[in-house]
């Protein structure tokens, strides 16, 4: 069985990424010498809305918008995009009225080192906003060898992920 112990990176920045959602900074966290990415788009408004977005999240529908196919067995998710599989363990999930979150940390077979937080919040007026945040480091060498390229296809997908949130978006 895959623990937090095998993650990639530091265990003192596990959930880092829910500290930043938080309000802490990367500096205050250790995080100065990781690129922190961050993308929320308001999704809709209303109980239905929230509920529907929190299922696309759950089931991995967001993912496959974002052209990214998830494979679960248990903790572990193993992840394909393009020619690459990267995997990573599940570290922790959340569903209560106002907010689904879900968050992977990368394990040492992944394209990046570091962590990843899906979230879908409905606000007091009903809006519901779904939003990734994440700090990483590539880890694989082609991405190392391409860094501004690696960075562009992130920020795409993470805007990608959102929308795949966004119940009116299919795969």
């Amino acid at each position: 069985m895959i623990t937090r112990r095998e993650l990639s990176y530091p265990p003192h920045l596990q959930l880092a990424t829910l500290a930043l959602v938080a309000g802490r900074s990367p500096a205050e966290l250790g995080l100065r010498r990781w690129r922190i990415t961050d993308h929320a788009a308001v999704l809709g408004h209303g109980p239905e809305v929230f509920a529907a977005a929190s299922e696309r999240l759950l089931t991995w529908q967001a993912h496959a918008h974002a052209g990214v196919r998830v494979e679960r067995h248990g903790p572990l998710a193993r992840l394909h995009f393009g020619p690459t599989t990267s995997s990573c363990l599940i570290i922790h999930e959340e569903r209560t009225p106002t907010r689904t979150v879900l968050v992977y940390g990368t394990l040492p077979a992944h394209v990046e080192s570091g962590e990843e937080a899906f979230l879908v919040t409905r606000a007091p007026d009903g809006t519901v906003t779904g939003r990734v945040i994440a700090f990483s480091r590539h880890a694989w060498w082609l991405a190392k060898v391409g860094g501004p390229v690696a960075r562009f296809v992130q920020r795409v997908v993470n805007r990608r992920y959102v929308a795949g949130m966004c119940p009116g978006n299919f795969p």
